[in-house]
């Protein structure tokens, strides 16, 4: 009796520990620069205070515990996504900042994230983790996880039908969020590219990319400052519907 109750709650502590490891590694929560070893503490740390939630209904070694196991992987994985897609509109607007500004011609490669980077999009993606912390999105998503337990029981394979709705539309929120913002710099890019086009057509032998760039370069740094409380405004409004957007996913489960 007690070796099969031991079974089982060993059973239901990996099945948790696999939904919370699946989040962990999806989404920007604690980061990519975070050491592995404190990434598997903290997964460990939340499967272990979580357990106590999950009946997992197993009680024996089973091939079904593959599925259940994919099932939490799944789950904790759209969980994980929905938080990462939210932040990716930071990385839209900063990319989009930097196209209008020239910035792009200064991209280095990171290798935390293996691309190519140019600094306006890391500030603008760091500046929007400070924001996501402060308006407390990590815990709002936590929190998520933890009531994911009941909302999709463990053990349980989710349908992908469910959860692809509520995911490509916050997708398309996220894309839009960070072009919206973005649009103010993008329009007074693209005058004064027009302007200048006019003013080299007057003028030939000005000496026109010298002072393009330049010119370019520092207005749009000068709109970019000048907007920063309305872009971290947006990021906030943005990622404070994390917690709506989740339930809504979670919901979605058990219709």
């Amino acid at each position: 009796m007690m070796t099969e109750m031991a079974l089982a709650m060993a059973i239901s502590f990996a099945l948790v520990a696999t939904r919370m490891a699946a989040f962990i590694v999806i989404s920007p929560f604690p980061g990519a620069n975070v050491p592995t070893q404190a990434r598997i503490g903290l997964v460990l740390l939340l499967a272990a205070t979580t357990c106590p939630m999950a009946v997992s209904g197993y009680t024996t070694l089973s091939p079904n515990l593959f599925l259940a196991a994919a099932g939490e992987m799944i789950t904790g994985t759209a969980i994980g996504f929905v938080f990462r897609v939210g932040m990716s509109a930071a990385e839209v607007l900063g990319a989009s900042l930097a196209h209008a500004t020239g910035l792009t011609m200064a991209s280095s490669f990171d290798p935390s994230l293996g691309s190519t980077v140019d600094p306006l999009t890391r500030i603008v993606t760091l500046s929007a983790t400070i924001v996501s912390f402060a308006i407390g999105a990590h815990r709002v998503v936590l929190g998520a996880v933890i009531a994911s337990l009941r909302a999709v029981p463990v053990g349980t394979l989710p349908s992908a039908n469910a959860f692809a709705p509520a995911t490509f539309t916050w997708i398309a929120r996220s894309v839009e969020c960070g072009l919206g913002l973005a649009l103010p710099a993008m329009t007074i890019a693209l005058v004064i590219h027009l302007s200048l086009g006019l003013v080299a057509r007057a003028a030939p032998s000005l000496q026109i990319f010298s002072v393009g760039l330049s010119l370019t370069l520092g207005s749009g740094l000068l709109v970019m400052l000048a907007s920063m409380p309305d872009l971290l405004s947006g990021l906030a409004a943005h990622l404070g519907a994390l917690g709506t957007v989740i339930d809504s996913l979670l919901s979605s489960h058990g219709t």
